[in-house]
């Protein structure tokens, strides 16, 4: 059985309660994550490794249309 992982991202834009919605929507989408909290500049994301890795994470939020300011692997 695999360990969850963490990874924060810190997105450009978040403050304002319909983008929070929005990537919290993404997310909820994506198989793999466990858990997405907003933070008050970006999102803390606990995920599995086996389903999802940081960088199809990183690259669908980019998709979305989100700037990523800065990733740190929690």
């Amino acid at each position: 059985m695999s360990e969850f992982k963490e990874l924060e991202l810190e997105i450009n834009d978040l403050g304002d309660e319909l983008v929070e919605e929005r990537v919290r929507a993404i997310l909820a989408k994506m198989n793999g994550i466990h858990t997405a909290r907003i933070t008050q500049t970006g999102v803390h994301i606990i995920y599995n490794p086996l389903g999802i890795t940081p960088e199809e994470i990183t690259r669908t939020i980019l998709q979305s249309g989100f700037k990523i300011d800065y990733q740190q692997p929690g």
